[in-house]
């Protein structure tokens, strides 16, 4: 019997600023990964295949640290406080 689980992620960044430090994450982490930038409206989709859950755990949790960290909606209330 052989047995294979592929986890694959499509991360797709909203704010800007988040493809370029979620690349970063992923070069530093050993992650491969392929980037592409659509020529029609610019928006950025960043595949990556995983080994473990929580590889994509992980990879999850700071693309979704980095969004809210790069969301200028956020700043206002960092600056209230």
């Amino acid at each position: 019997m052989s047995v294979e689980k592929k986890l694959k992620g499509k991360f797709k960044p909203r704010q800007s600023g988040t493809a370029k430090d979620f690349v970063l994450y992923l070069i530093g982490n050993g992650l491969s990964f392929s980037y592409s930038e659509s020529s029609k409206d610019g928006s950025v989709t960043i595949l990556i295949s995983f080994e473990y859950d929580a590889q994509f755990d992980d990879a999850k949790h700071a693309f979704d640290s980095m969004e809210e960290k790069n969301n200028p909606q956020m700043s206002i209330f960092d600056e209230e406080n």
